[in-house]
C-alpha cells in the first residue's frame, strides 16, 4: 500500500505536519517511480532527428523535462529546500496542459506544435481555452485558479515568502536560514509535498493519454515503485 501522501489535500498536510515517516515513504515511492519513468522514456533515445518537427519527439522532449522537474522537486523536498521546488510546480503544470493541448486532435493543435517549433512561447492561456473547449467554463477557471495560486511562488509573492518564516520572539519573524540552522517550517514541506503527489498523479495520467509510455509500461512503473505496506499515522487528524 503506498503512502498517506497520496491522495492527501495539502491544507490537511498543513495542519498535521508531523508524519515524517510517511512523507519518508512518499519520497522514496516518488522517486522510484519517477526515476523508473525516466528509463522508459530513455528508450526513444537517438530515435528522434534534430530536423524532425513531429507531434512525437515533441512529446517525448516535454514528456522528459515534466519527469525531470518533479523528480528535481522531490530531491529539493527531501532536502527542506521547499522555495526552488514550489518554483518547479508551476512549470510542471504548463508541461502538463501543453501536452493536453498538443494530442487534442483540433485545428489548434496543430497551430499550437508548429509554433512551439518555432521557439514561439505558449502562454497557459491556450491550454485554459482548450480546456474551455472540451470540458467547459467551469474546468477551464478551475484550471485558471489553480494555476494562478502556484504563480505565487514564481512571482514571490508575500503569502509565498511567509512560509520561509517562523516566529521568534514577540511574533517578530525568522527566515528559516537564521544563523545557518535549519528552521523550516515542518508545515511548509508536509503541504508541498501534498502538492506534488497531486502533481505526480496528474502527470502520469497525462503520459498515458498522450501515449509517451504505453499503459502496461506506466501501470508496471506504479507497482514496482509503491511499498508494501503503508506507514501508519503518527496522529490522528485535527
Amino acid at each position: 500500500m503506498p503512502s498517506i501522501v497520496w491522495g492527501r489535500h495539502p491544507q490537511e498536510a498543513y495542519e498535521n505536519p508531523y508524519e515524517h515517516e510517511a512523507q519518508e515513504q512518499f519520497l522514496r515511492e516518488a522517486k522510484a517511480l519517477l526515476e523508473d519513468l525516466n528509463l522508459r522514456l530513455d528508450y526513444y533515445t537517438l530515435h528522434y532527428h534534430q530536423d524532425d518537427r513531429s507531434l512525437g519527439k515533441a512529446t517525448w522532449m516535454l514528456s522528459l523535462d515534466l519527469v525531470d522537474a518533479l523528480l528535481e522537486s522531490a530531491e529539493l523536498l527531501k532536502e527542506k529546500r521547499h522555495r526552488l521546488a514550489a518554483r518547479l510546480f508551476r512549470d510542471v503544470v504548463e508541461t502538463i496542459d501543453l501536452l493536453a493541448v498538443l494530442h487534442s486532435g483540433v485545428p489548434r493543435a496543430a497551430s499550437t506544435l508548429e509554433q512551439w517549433y518555432k521557439n514561439v512561447t505558449i502562454p497557459h492561456r491556450e491550454s485554459r481555452a482548450h480546456l474551455r473547449e472540451v470540458e467547459g467554463e467551469l474546468a477551464a477557471k478551475q484550471r485558471k485558479a489553480f494555476y494562478e495560486e502556484l504563480s505565487k511562488f514564481t512571482h514571490r509573492t508575500y503569502r509565498a515568502l511567509l512560509d520561509s518564516y517562523s516566529l521568534g520572539r514577540d511574533d517578530l519573524l525568522v527566515h528559516d536560514s537564521h544563523s545557518m540552522r535549519i528552521l523550516v517550517l515542518p508545515q511548509a514541506i508536509a503541504s508541498y509535498l501534498a502538492v506534488l503527489a497531486d502533481l505526480i498523479i496528474q502527470a502520469t495520467r497525462t503520459l498515458a493519454e498522450t501515449s509517451a509510455i504505453p499503459p502496461e509500461g506506466l501501470a508496471a512503473a506504479w507497482e514496482n515503485s509503491l511499498e508494501v505496506h503503508t506507514v501508519p499515522r503518527r496522529f490522528m487528524m485535527r
